[in-house]
């Protein structure tokens, strides 16, 4: 039963219409339309995309470098991206494109690949084309830039793509191929509200992801859904509340961040109604209105009390996986040591198996707090004998003050004295003598 939920959530993972970043393609001319092409003479020797995503759109800044691996030829031919994608159900606006720190001018032409024999499986009506030639051996770089709007499905989850499978219209295998988002929201940097295919291989916890490829196989799409888990929130009550006049008010006013009504009118509308059909959704956004004021420790108590409590139907998981993150924060912050965090954290994780990323954090997090746990053990060092003190005077030479003699520190004022004392014992001995050998010969 738990495989078949599991290929079900991959499944409608996969059917979710995304925007797109659009991957350039090398296309052949008929007549004022185009065709995808396969271009045997020229490799993508790099792509670069950067994905900056903000609340409803996507903008992407794209670098491509081309090598004509011809020796002799000159290639001249077409290329574009898609004018919209995920069958035209998403247009890409601000389109521009730069070669050779140039505008390139491009131009809208109907496609007319025949859908049995392209190799790519999301063709689109049209393509914004311009015309590129490049000497024997040639590299060029290209640059691109364009804005895409941000898919929206009816649960309040949203959803961005970057289709790779134009690749394929290139000779071999590209060399280096790297996609990064960066996900602008503070409301969906987390990894509780991030549901990335394939995992990105980097992930810095606060919202930015990469996937880099060297030499290697591409996935034909890389897809992220997220969730703005405060506005789906708010829009899963307005929605289920819809004839309830308080719910609509309480819906607003924490969209529009009055969360002190918010609180209030919860507490009010709970104890009047007792057992609602959406009391653990409210008692959630009471949490996060809670947060939203600092208030924490009553955040905390309430998420304690939703644990373990069904809430926002097919949503729970993302509802859950926040609830999480921020319980874990705050037991961190405050001063609770690291048996107490690998417990909760180690109690938690079932209920969110569900998300890939949200389990490695989880994973990370547990390694960390299980390798505090070991403390290094101190080692002995040993100490050479010593032999003198020193110290610097103003020209920056070294002083000694001590001389170390059987284990025993003297001064080197005492060694000096004594060295005095010697001298002045051995003149006075010398002085005797010849006195004495004067005696002995003025008597003789």
């Amino acid at each position: 039963m738990k495989r078949n939920l599991s290929l079900l959530c991959v499944l409608m993972i996969l059917a979710i219409p995304v925007a797109a970043g659009a991957m350039p393609s090398s296309l052949s001319r008929e007549s004022s339309s185009v065709v995808l092409h396969k271009n045997e003479s020229v490799q993508v020797v790099s792509y670069k995309a950067y994905l900056k995503v903000d609340s409803d759109v996507t903008k992407t800044n794209a670098t491509l470098v081309l090598l004509n691996t011809s020796p002799e030829s000159e290639a001249k031919f077409t290329m574009g991206i898609p004018s919209s994608i995920d069958q035209g159900t998403t247009k890409i606006s601000g389109l521009e494109v730069f070669m050779d720190g140039e505008h390139a001018k491009t131009v809208l032409r109907r496609d007319r690949t025949k859908s049995e024999e392209a190799f790519a499986r999301d063709i689109p009506d049209h393509w914004y084309t311009w015309k590129i030639s490049l000497s024997p051996n040639e590299h060029r770089v290209i640059r691109l830039s364009y804005s895409t709007e941000n898919q929206i499905e009816q649960n309040g989850t949203k959803s961005i793509g970057i289709p790779l499978e134009y690749l394929k219209s290139w000779s071999g295998t590209a060399q280096n191929v790297e996609v990064v988002v960066n996900m602008g929201d503070q409301d969906v940097q987390a990894p509780c509200a991030l549901t990335p295919n394939p995992l990105p291989q980097e992930y810095d916890g606060r919202g930015r992801l990469a996937w880099r490829y060297r030499n290697s196989e591409v996935p034909e799409a890389i897809r992220l859904v997220f969730c703005p888990v405060e506005q789906a929130a708010a829009d899963y009550i307005l929605t289920h509340g819809s004839s309830d006049s308080t719910i609509q008010s309480i819906g607003k006013a924490f969209l529009n961040q009055s969360y002190e009504e918010t609180i209030h009118s919860i507490d009010e509308y709970l104890n009047a109604q007792g057992d609602t059909p959406l009391k653990n959704e409210l008692l959630f956004l009471k949490a996060l209105s809670c947060q939203g004021l600092y208030q924490e420790d009553q955040m905390s108590a309430i998420y304690d009390q939703l644990k373990e409590q069904p809430l926002y139907g097919e949503l729970e998981s993302t509802m859950k996986s926040r609830m999480i993150f921020d319980q874990y924060h705050y037991k961190k912050d405050s001063s609770a040591d690291d048996a107490e965090l690998s417990k909760y954290l180690n109690q938690s994780k079932n209920l969110v198996a569900d998300n890939a990323l949200f389990q490695n954090w989880i994973k990370e997090e547990l390694s960390t707090l299980s390798s505090s746990d070991v403390a290094p053990k101190p080692t002995a060092k040993a100490t050479p004998p010593k032999t003198e003190t020193a110290s610097v005077d103003k020209n920056g030479e070294k002083l000694i003050k001590s001389v170390s003699v059987g284990g025993v520190d003297i001064p080197v004022e005492l060694i000096f004295l004594a060295i005095l004392l010697i001298l002045l014992l051995l003149i006075i001995h010398s002085i005797r003598k010849r006195r004495r050998r004067r005696k002995n010969y003025i008597f003789r």
